[in-house]
């Protein structure tokens, strides 16, 4: 016998875009865009970039954190409108007056050597080939080569966190797509725990891939309501949950994960009527998201579903497939959370 489900009349939701690098005429991968957000706004002139949290679903950026003015509010919404593939941009952003601010002293010359040293010291630009170029009352040029986008993120990250700087300008060259190795990491047999080790480049987005798939895999949580935003090391969860439960339950997935330092719970709880409901058998369910993976990457997947439970196997080619194939299964109403046990193909598959 079968357990039953109460689900909408609408059985997909719409699929969020995680591929790795988009080919041409295709949408941009919504790591990419988050990526280029977050260049972007920290590298305007009269945006307090560190304040803003920045994550993409579908095409579709939201910003979370807070600003100055009404009118930083607008530009950060605009800096952000104008990367390619942002389908839209929710602006969450609230206007806060701050006090006037306690001015690091130094000089420009004090700064660019304390900047230095921190680029050198960090392990995660090891492989790059980062220089401050000049220093003019706190504000930062850096050039130099950057081995991935990621890198040329951090990199600017890291340096206008440092106490003295103003705005960070950047003429680094990297790559402007993203690698499979910048978002996520098999864990080795030997090492469990190193999946999404701190001190490289990419760890940041490992974090937030492995969040989200924690909260995929959680029926306490609405995965596809919460943002992830991670800095540093640092999570943000922003977005609306129905109950304290499920917001205490997210912030227990997040410090879950490997290199997570902090967990800063921004969601809202918000309660809501439950939707109407039709009767749908597990069977019914597993067909639905099937549907769902008719594309050539999802092709050697297999779905079995209990009590509204997905398991997923079988192999992708890379590891923001596999995240995006437990999207893919969640976004289906009804189901309750989404085991992965997807592998990844070797090379010689």
């Amino acid at each position: 016998m079968h357990r039953t489900f109460w689900i909408q009349t609408s059985m997909l939701a719409v699929v969020l875009g995680a591929a790795l690098a988009a080919p041409v005429g295709a949408s941009m991968p919504d790591a990419w865009i988050t990526t280029k957000a977050k260049l972007s706004l920290l590298t305007t002139e009269g945006v307090s970039a560190m304040a803003i949290n920045v994550d993409t679903v579908s095409g579709r950026v939201t910003l979370h954190g807070t600003v100055r003015s009404a009118a930083e509010q607008v530009k950060a919404e605009t800096v952000v409108q104008r990367i390619n593939g942002v389908l839209g941009v929710r602006n969450l952003l609230q206007v806060v007056a701050v006090q006037d601010e306690q001015a690091v002293e130094g000089s420009d010359g004090i700064l660019t050597e304390r900047i230095a040293q921190t680029i050198q010291a960090d392990p995660a630009l090891k492989d790059s080939r980062i220089a401050v170029q000049s220093v003019h009352q706190g504000v930062v040029l850096l050039g130099g080569t950057a081995t991935t986008l990621s890198a040329h993120l951090h990199a600017v990250a890291v340096v206008a966190s440092t106490p003295g700087v103003r705005r960070v300008a950047s003429e680094i060259q990297s790559p402007n797509t993203l690698g499979d190795a910048e978002i996520w990491r098999e864990p080795t047999p030997s090492q469990p725990g190193t999946a999404y080790g701190m001190g490289e480049a990419a760890s940041d987005m490992w974090i937030t891939s492995a969040t989200k798939m924690r909260l995929l895999a959680d029926s306490q949580t609405p995965a596809l309501a919460i943002n992830v935003d991670t800095r540093l090391g640092v999570v943000t969860l922003f977005g609306i949950v129905p109950s304290e439960e499920a917001k205490a339950a997210a912030a227990a997935d997040a410090h879950k994960v490997s290199g997570v330092t902090r967990v800063v719970n921004d969601l809202q709880v918000v309660a809501s009527a439950p939707p109407p409901a039709v009767q749908v058998h597990d069977e019914e369910l597993a067909r639905v998201v099937k549907q769902g993976f008719a594309t050539p990457a999802f092709k050697d997947i297999i779905v079995d579903v209990k009590h509204g439970v997905v398991r997923l196997t079988g192999t992708v080619r890379t590891g923001a497939q596999r995240l995006e194939a437990a999207v893919v299964a969640r976004a289906t109403q009804g189901v309750r959370a989404v085991q992965d046990e997807i592998r990844l193909r070797t090379a010689t598959h």
